[in-house]
Protein backbone atom coordinates (compact mmCIF):
# COMPACT_ATOMS: atom_id res chain seq x y z
CA UNK A 1 0.00 0.00 0.00
CA UNK A 2 1.75 3.45 -0.85
CA UNK A 3 0.17 6.70 0.49
CA UNK A 4 1.47 10.23 -1.73
CA UNK A 5 1.24 13.65 -0.73
CA UNK A 6 3.08 15.69 -2.74
CA UNK A 7 6.90 15.69 -1.66
CA UNK A 8 6.76 13.16 0.69
CA UNK A 9 5.49 9.21 0.34
CA UNK A 10 4.21 6.83 2.37
CA UNK A 11 5.09 2.85 1.95
CA UNK A 12 3.88 0.01 3.85
CA UNK A 13 5.82 -3.39 4.46
CA UNK A 14 3.55 -5.06 7.14
CA UNK A 15 3.57 -3.11 10.21
CA UNK A 16 6.60 -1.05 8.83
CA UNK A 17 6.11 2.49 7.55
CA UNK A 18 8.47 4.23 5.04
CA UNK A 19 8.12 7.70 5.01
CA UNK A 20 10.09 9.20 1.79
CA UNK A 21 11.07 13.16 1.45
CA UNK A 22 11.23 14.21 -2.27
CA UNK A 23 10.95 17.97 -1.81
CA UNK A 24 13.97 19.01 -4.72
CA UNK A 25 16.28 20.01 -5.03
CA UNK A 26 17.82 19.36 -1.07
CA UNK A 27 14.55 18.48 0.58
CA UNK A 28 14.73 21.90 2.28
CA UNK A 29 12.49 22.44 5.30
CA UNK A 30 9.98 24.94 4.08
CA UNK A 31 6.92 25.75 6.47
CA UNK A 32 4.36 23.55 4.51
CA UNK A 33 6.97 20.71 4.18
CA UNK A 34 7.27 20.94 7.85
CA UNK A 35 3.59 20.87 8.54
CA UNK A 36 3.07 17.62 6.23
CA UNK A 37 6.07 15.48 8.36
CA UNK A 38 4.38 16.10 11.31
CA UNK A 39 0.75 15.36 10.04
CA UNK A 40 2.49 12.40 8.83
CA UNK A 41 4.05 11.36 12.16
CA UNK A 42 0.85 12.15 14.14
CA UNK A 43 -1.00 9.89 11.62
CA UNK A 44 1.29 6.87 11.99
CA UNK A 45 1.31 7.31 15.56
CA UNK A 46 -2.19 6.78 15.72
CA UNK A 47 -2.34 3.58 12.95
CA UNK A 48 -1.90 0.89 15.27
CA UNK A 49 -1.09 -1.45 12.71
CA UNK A 50 2.51 0.30 12.73
CA UNK A 51 5.40 -0.66 14.55
CA UNK A 52 7.92 1.19 13.43
CA UNK A 53 8.67 4.41 11.01
CA UNK A 54 11.63 4.65 8.72
CA UNK A 55 12.60 7.96 7.18
CA UNK A 56 14.49 8.37 4.23
CA UNK A 57 15.13 10.48 1.41
CA UNK A 58 15.02 10.08 -2.56
CA UNK A 59 17.10 12.72 -3.34
CA UNK A 60 20.89 12.52 -3.42
CA UNK A 61 20.59 14.43 0.05
CA UNK A 62 18.70 14.01 3.19
CA UNK A 63 18.34 17.75 3.98
CA UNK A 64 20.35 20.84 3.62
CA UNK A 65 18.25 22.17 6.91
CA UNK A 66 15.55 25.29 6.59
CA UNK A 67 14.59 26.74 3.37
CA UNK A 68 16.22 29.79 3.27
CA UNK A 69 14.66 31.20 0.63
CA UNK A 70 11.83 30.89 2.24
CA UNK A 71 13.40 32.35 5.44
CA UNK A 72 14.51 35.55 3.90
CA UNK A 73 11.64 37.31 2.47
CA UNK A 74 9.89 36.48 6.18
CA UNK A 75 8.74 39.11 8.80
CA UNK A 76 10.46 38.67 12.38
CA UNK A 77 6.98 37.73 13.58
CA UNK A 78 7.41 35.04 10.37
CA UNK A 79 10.51 33.73 11.30
CA UNK A 80 9.41 33.44 15.18
CA UNK A 81 6.58 31.24 13.72
CA UNK A 82 8.10 29.22 11.72
CA UNK A 83 10.24 28.24 14.45
CA UNK A 84 7.52 26.91 16.43
CA UNK A 85 6.96 25.04 13.05
CA UNK A 86 10.04 23.70 13.38
CA UNK A 87 9.76 22.79 17.39
CA UNK A 88 6.49 21.22 16.65
CA UNK A 89 6.93 19.30 13.98
CA UNK A 90 10.37 17.54 15.79
CA UNK A 91 8.59 17.01 18.94
CA UNK A 92 6.23 15.32 16.90
CA UNK A 93 8.48 12.60 15.81
CA UNK A 94 10.40 12.65 19.64
CA UNK A 95 6.74 11.44 21.24
CA UNK A 96 6.03 9.27 19.02
CA UNK A 97 5.29 5.55 20.55
CA UNK A 98 6.74 3.89 17.41
CA UNK A 99 10.20 2.72 16.93
CA UNK A 100 11.91 5.32 14.65
CA UNK A 101 14.58 5.36 12.08
CA UNK A 102 16.30 7.75 9.92
CA UNK A 103 18.14 6.94 7.32
CA UNK A 104 20.48 10.06 6.14
CA UNK A 105 22.78 10.03 3.11
CA UNK A 106 24.66 13.14 1.51
CA UNK A 107 23.82 16.37 3.72
CA UNK A 108 21.97 16.57 6.85
CA UNK A 109 22.65 20.03 7.78
CA UNK A 110 21.20 22.50 9.96
CA UNK A 111 17.50 21.88 10.79
CA UNK A 112 17.89 18.21 9.09
CA UNK A 113 20.39 17.47 11.37
CA UNK A 114 17.90 18.85 14.59
CA UNK A 115 14.96 16.67 12.57
CA UNK A 116 17.60 13.32 12.82
CA UNK A 117 18.19 13.84 16.55
CA UNK A 118 14.48 12.70 17.01
CA UNK A 119 14.78 9.46 16.25
CA UNK A 120 15.72 6.34 17.81
CA UNK A 121 18.54 5.52 15.48
CA UNK A 122 20.56 7.05 12.88
CA UNK A 123 22.13 5.03 9.98
CA UNK A 124 24.43 7.18 7.59
CA UNK A 125 25.57 6.25 4.34
CA UNK A 126 29.34 6.87 3.42
CA UNK A 127 28.76 10.26 1.88
CA UNK A 128 26.99 11.70 4.59
CA UNK A 129 27.92 15.26 5.62
CA UNK A 130 26.32 16.09 9.03
CA UNK A 131 26.68 19.48 10.74
CA UNK A 132 25.10 22.58 13.08
CA UNK A 133 26.43 25.47 10.43
CA UNK A 134 23.75 28.29 12.52
CA UNK A 135 26.48 29.93 14.30
CA UNK A 136 28.08 30.89 11.03
CA UNK A 137 25.04 32.68 9.78
CA UNK A 138 24.56 34.32 13.05
CA UNK A 139 21.45 32.07 14.85
CA UNK A 140 22.10 29.21 16.63
CA UNK A 141 20.04 25.42 16.58
CA UNK A 142 17.01 26.79 18.36
CA UNK A 143 14.94 23.87 17.09
CA UNK A 144 15.97 21.57 20.01
CA UNK A 145 19.33 21.25 18.40
CA UNK A 146 21.35 22.00 21.17
CA UNK A 147 19.18 20.12 23.94
CA UNK A 148 19.03 17.39 21.72
CA UNK A 149 23.05 16.72 20.28
CA UNK A 150 24.13 16.62 24.18
CA UNK A 151 21.71 14.24 25.04
CA UNK A 152 23.83 11.96 22.17
CA UNK A 153 26.86 12.85 21.70
CA UNK A 154 27.87 14.28 24.81
CA UNK A 155 27.80 17.58 26.66
CA UNK A 156 31.40 18.67 25.58
CA UNK A 157 31.10 16.94 21.96
CA UNK A 158 28.42 18.89 21.53
CA UNK A 159 29.91 21.93 22.19
CA UNK A 160 32.75 21.66 19.62
CA UNK A 161 30.26 20.71 16.56
CA UNK A 162 28.08 23.57 17.31
CA UNK A 163 30.14 26.16 18.47
CA UNK A 164 32.84 25.84 15.43
CA UNK A 165 29.55 24.63 12.55
CA UNK A 166 31.81 22.12 11.58
CA UNK A 167 30.81 19.44 9.45
CA UNK A 168 31.79 16.03 9.90
CA UNK A 169 31.82 12.93 7.58
CA UNK A 170 30.33 9.75 8.00
CA UNK A 171 33.00 8.16 9.56
CA UNK A 172 33.75 11.19 12.19
CA UNK A 173 29.72 11.79 12.95
CA UNK A 174 30.26 7.65 13.71
CA UNK A 175 33.12 8.46 16.13
CA UNK A 176 31.04 10.83 18.17
CA UNK A 177 27.88 7.87 17.86
CA UNK A 178 26.05 10.46 16.17
CA UNK A 179 25.40 7.62 14.00
CA UNK A 180 24.97 4.04 15.01
CA UNK A 181 25.83 2.58 11.87
CA UNK A 182 27.48 3.18 8.71
CA UNK A 183 25.58 1.38 5.61
CA UNK A 184 26.57 1.66 2.16
CA UNK A 185 23.99 3.83 0.09
CA UNK A 186 22.62 0.52 -1.83
CA UNK A 187 21.81 -1.20 1.08
CA UNK A 188 20.59 1.92 3.90
CA UNK A 189 16.76 0.95 3.79
CA UNK A 190 17.74 -2.91 4.01
CA UNK A 191 19.69 -2.09 7.17
CA UNK A 192 16.93 -0.37 8.65
CA UNK A 193 14.43 -2.93 7.59
CA UNK A 194 17.15 -5.69 8.92
CA UNK A 195 16.75 -3.99 12.46
CA UNK A 196 13.21 -3.12 12.42
CA UNK A 197 12.62 -6.80 12.14
CA UNK A 198 14.94 -7.39 14.80
CA UNK A 199 12.61 -5.20 17.24
CA UNK A 200 9.51 -6.56 15.31
CA UNK A 201 10.57 -10.39 16.70
CA UNK A 202 9.99 -8.54 20.05
CA UNK A 203 6.84 -8.30 22.14
CA UNK A 204 5.50 -5.13 21.42
CA UNK A 205 4.58 -4.11 24.80
CA UNK A 206 7.91 -5.15 26.20
CA UNK A 207 9.40 -2.95 23.18
CA UNK A 208 7.07 0.11 23.93
CA UNK A 209 7.37 -0.04 27.58
CA UNK A 210 11.36 -0.39 27.10
CA UNK A 211 11.56 2.80 24.80
CA UNK A 212 9.51 5.23 27.12
CA UNK A 213 11.31 3.69 30.48
CA UNK A 214 14.48 4.58 28.20
CA UNK A 215 13.20 8.10 26.87
CA UNK A 216 11.56 9.37 30.14
CA UNK A 217 14.20 7.88 32.68
CA UNK A 218 16.80 9.82 30.41
CA UNK A 219 15.62 13.42 31.70
CA UNK A 220 15.40 12.24 35.35
CA UNK A 221 17.28 11.48 38.28
CA UNK A 222 18.18 8.36 38.73
CA UNK A 223 16.05 7.81 41.75
CA UNK A 224 12.71 8.50 39.89
CA UNK A 225 14.17 7.06 36.60
CA UNK A 226 14.16 3.84 38.38
CA UNK A 227 10.84 4.49 39.77
CA UNK A 228 9.84 5.10 36.00
CA UNK A 229 11.64 1.87 34.97
CA UNK A 230 9.17 -0.16 37.56
CA UNK A 231 6.36 1.68 36.34
CA UNK A 232 7.04 0.12 33.04
CA UNK A 233 7.76 -2.77 33.79
CA UNK A 234 4.73 -3.62 36.08
CA UNK A 235 2.63 -2.93 32.83
CA UNK A 236 4.92 -5.22 30.82
CA UNK A 237 4.68 -8.26 33.13
CA UNK A 238 1.19 -8.17 33.73
CA UNK A 239 -0.08 -9.25 30.39
CA UNK A 240 -0.70 -12.37 28.33
CA UNK A 241 2.06 -11.84 26.34
CA UNK A 242 4.39 -12.48 28.94
CA UNK A 243 2.72 -15.63 30.07
CA UNK A 244 3.10 -16.19 26.14
CA UNK A 245 6.93 -15.45 26.07
CA UNK A 246 7.73 -17.76 29.35
CA UNK A 247 5.32 -20.84 27.61
CA UNK A 248 7.44 -20.39 24.31
CA UNK A 249 10.59 -20.78 25.95
CA UNK A 250 9.33 -23.98 28.32
CA UNK A 251 7.93 -25.67 24.83
CA UNK A 252 11.10 -24.12 22.80
CA UNK A 253 9.18 -22.42 20.19
CA UNK A 254 8.62 -18.66 18.98
CA UNK A 255 5.93 -16.88 21.31
CA UNK A 256 3.09 -15.55 19.08
CA UNK A 257 2.58 -11.96 20.45
CA UNK A 258 -1.28 -10.98 21.21
CA UNK A 259 0.13 -7.40 22.09
CA UNK A 260 -2.41 -7.89 24.57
Amino acid sequence: MNQNNSNISIEYKDTIAIISLNRKPINALSVDFLKRIKETFLELNSNNNVRVIILKSTLPNFSAGADLKERSIMTQNDSYAALDTFKDCFNAIQDSSKITICCISGYCLGGGAEMSLCFDFRLGAPDSIVGFPEVSIGIIPGAGGTQRLQRIIGYSNSKYWILTAKKFNAKEALSFNFFNKIVDNDNLLNEALYISNMILENSPIGVRCAKKAIDKGFELPLKDGLIYEREQYDIAVNTKDRLEALDAFINKRKPKWSNK
